[in-house]
């Protein structure tokens, strides 16, 4: 099976593809749509994931999938949520988020957090379905750990020692709100391919 996924983000097809080993992902870039970037400005993840998707299928008339993911910390009132990609500013670095968070949470004793990710597929005949997955855990001092992604430097999963930052892409995978929703999106597909 082809699904075309709408984004841009190189780290995050990779992820997308490490999960999802039996689909053939293709991104906008193979249909000659350079830079392809949709306004987020939905007010909740449903709404950012179904837009991504929309916006693409209505360019390719393919199945296509989009997802949005946001990082809710208890102590910020849910903040950075649907903004957690330009948190620090328009277009900011993973550091340059992760460092504004720190700095906010700097004077705060309650680090709980959860990450959510809600997918959209929209199938050949252009219906949306939806499927979300959660992690919670508690948001570090300090960046911990090489791999360079998002928050995951500054994120560590209940029940876990190390941060996401810490962990290989599979470990990830295992656990994660994106590999949640994913294998939920994995098993709509198996039933529908039965």
């Amino acid at each position: 099976m082809e699904l075309v996924f709408a984004s841009g983000n190189i780290d995050k097809v990779k992820q997308v593809k490490l999960i999802l080993k039996d689909v053939d992902i293709k991104t906008p870039e193979d249909y000659n749509i350079k830079n392809f970037e949709v306004d987020e400005d939905a007010p909740d993840l449903k709404g950012n994931s179904y837009k991504k998707a929309k916006v693409l299928y209505d360019l390719i008339s393919k199945p296509t999938i989009a997802d949005d993911t946001g990082l809710f910390v208890n102590a910020l009132d849910g903040k950075p949520g649907v903004y957690s990609h330009r948190y620090a500013s328009e277009n900011p670095s993973y550091k340059e988020n992760r460092d504004k968070l720190l700095a906010e949470l700097s004077e705060k004793s309650d680090r709980n957090a959860y990450f959510q990710t809600v997918l959209c597929f929209i199938d050949k005949d252009g219906n949306d379905h939806y499927f979300s997955g959660k992690l919670p855990g508690t948001i570090t001092k300090e960046e911990i750990g090489d791999y360079e992604f998002g928050y995951d430097q500054i994120f560590m999963p209940e029940g876990s020692t190390k941060t996401l930052g810490e962990m290989t892409k599979d470990e990830i995978n295992q656990i994660s709100h994106r590999g949640k929703a994913f294998e939920e999106f994995k098993e709509y597909l198996y039933r529908l391919n039965k």
